[in-house]
């Protein structure tokens, strides 16, 4: 029999974002086996719009109707006052594919509600390194659960090209844990004609920051091509087309994009952050994010050796074949899920 779940979010789903992308391939996924999800979108993502919103979330959810309620953890300040009354009416799992604390968010509440979300019944990461970090916050490991994300979603668009382009992409937002400024103020110092960095992603979730990209652009002397949100086949198109990925974040998560570039055989350049590592493998180069020099070695290295660019790509479609694919991240969360509702019910596992 299928579980009731509620899914409680902020900001919008459509947006073509990891976390966002993440929530709707696993409902793709879920609805295809027959395993309903009712998403409840709770108020805007930022903190002070969630606290507005925070009296009529109560009222949002009446939680008396669900077997399962799962809280994604960007929603931490809007749900905070309801998730102990929440609690004692069914069981609450927490979706983290990052911690605020961790990611950098300032406000000092952030503690506080991290230690709501702390207490429910079930959590599950996104990543080994995000497990780790709820470890270090004195989560007990019985209740962490992995749900890496899929890299596949792209791999049916994908179209056939006879030769890969002299091009680099980045896919981000323009925000400053993405270090994109950082990538173009390099790219400025070892791109050569006809190489081009094609920049794919929202350009306007911190326009402080975005204008920092923007004067890095101006100044860039290479070719630098700002493309935007791509729709699915675009976005396709462009990893088709591209002969490598490169992204020195300084904090992530997870790293959809990382597993989508590896699937579709494009060598990465990534800092050496978090589960990155783990998760490009021998499929690319990892950098220490803000090392100019050592992002600058990479590049040219890279660009400059065709032979390797097609050895590390072959390597990137090996490691892509370790990563999970959506209908794995897909049951693996539902697990979870089963999981948290055996435990409150039968007090054991499934």
């Amino acid at each position: 029999m299928a579980l009731r779940i509620a899914f409680l979010t902020v900001g919008d789903p459509q947006r073509r974002t990891g976390g966002y992308l993440y929530h709707r391939e696993v409902f793709r996924c879920w609805q295809a086996r027959n395993q309903p999800v009712e998403e409840i979108v709770l108020g805007p993502a930022d903190v002070a719009g969630q606290i507005a919103a925070s009296n009529r979330a109560g009222e949002l959810v009446e939680a008396g109707r669900y077997d399962v309620i799962v809280v994604d953890a960007l929603a931490r300040a809007v749900v905070a006052p309801w998730l102990t009354h929440w609690q004692r009416l069914c069981p609450v799992v927490t979706l983290v594919h990052e911690l605020p604390t961790v990611a950098g968010a300032s406000d000092p509440r952030e503690y506080e509600w991290e230690q709501m979300l702390l207490r429910t019944d079930a959590l599950v990461a996104v990543s080994a390194d995000g497990a780790n970090t709820l470890i270090a916050r004195g989560v007990e490991p019985a209740r962490i659960h992995i749900a890496s994300g899929g890299c596949d979603r792209l791999l049916s668009r994908m179209p056939k090209v006879e030769r890969r382009e002299e091009l680099v992409i980045a896919v981000a937002q323009w925000i400053p844990r993405k270090n994109l400024a950082h990538l173009v103020r390099v790219w400025g110092q070892v791109a050569e004609h006809p190489w081009r960095l094609e920049l794919i992603g929202e350009s306007d979730a911190d326009p402080v920051y975005a204008g920092e990209v923007w004067q890095a652009i101006q100044h860039c002397p290479a070719n630098v091509i700002v493309r935007g949100v791509l729709a699915d086949d675009e976005l396709a198109e462009r990893y088709a087309c591209a002969s490598l990925f490169a992204l020195p974040s300084q904090f992530e998560g997870y790293g959809l994009v990382f597993a989508e570039a590896l699937a579709c055989g494009l060598p990465v350049i990534a800092g050496a952050v978090g589960p990155l590592p783990e998760l490009v493998g021998a499929g690319g180069f990892l950098v220490p994010p803000d090392d100019e020099q050592a992002l600058a070695i990479a590049l040219r290295l890279a660009m400059s050796d065709s032979h390797l660019r097609r050895r590390l790509s072959d390597a990137a479609q090996q490691q892509a074949h370790t990563l999970p694919r959506w209908h794995d991240t897909a049951q693996r969360l539902l697990r979870a899920v089963e999981w948290a509702y055996m435990q409150r019910h039968h007090g054991s596992s499934t």
